[in-house]
């Protein structure tokens, strides 16, 4: 009885990075994330990496599409100088592929760490990541699900980004929106004399 009240006392939760994948042809090619265990959190020692790609025997998370490079990046679990708290980074692992993070852009073999929610993409594969919390040094989580529709929409045609100290404004000729709620239909003027 004792051996399981300490149980208890010692149990850690895992930190999660939660991945929601999307890709354009998944709608008519349902391999593309067949290989994974979707909706399930699975459980990753600490000391080893989360490789996704397309190589089925070194990969972790199988990335099952010829776009797709065979080692294509690798998540990275990992305490930051002077934190208490773990982390998260990622490394392209592609050499064919960059990979973008929230619009930073990584060549082969260049990592950056995760904020706690950011956008990846590479090739037509888009992917929304978010950190769950957890306290555990020697495991993490994670867990995969698929969106059937994008979550990075382009926009085209001037976008105003910023002005500077000097009143001159700058703008982008595209950029990217991350969707986070279902778009709302415009507003709809009404007259006065119409209500």
């Amino acid at each position: 009885m004792a051996n399981g009240a300490n149980d208890v006392d010692t149990e850690q939760t895992l930190k999660c990075l939660h991945v929601k994948m999307y890709h354009p042809h998944n709608r008519h090619d349902k391999r593309i994330f067949s290989a994974f265990n979707l909706g399930r959190k699975e459980e990753v020692k600490a000391e080893e990496a989360a490789v996704f790609g397309r190589d089925v025997n070194v990969c972790r998370f199988k990335l099952l599409n010829s776009k797709a490079s065979r080692l294509q990046f690798m998540f990275q679990y990992f305490k930051p100088l002077h934190s208490s708290s773990m982390a998260f980074e990622i490394k392209n692992l592609s050499k064919k592929t960059k990979l973008h993070v929230d619009g930073v852009e990584l060549d082969y073999l260049n990592k950056v760490d995760l904020p706690d929610k950011c956008m990846i993409n590479f090739g037509d594969f888009q992917m929304l990541l978010e950190t769950e919390d957890g306290e555990s040094e020697d495991l993490y989580a994670i867990c995969c699900e698929v969106s059937q529709t994008p979550l990075v929409q382009d926009i085209n045609g001037p976008v105003m980004v910023g002005i500077s100290e000097t009143g001159q404004q700058y703008s982008q000729a595209s950029t990217c929106l991350y969707l986070s709620v279902p778009s709302t239909p415009p507003p709809v003027e009404v007259d006065e004399n119409d209500l």
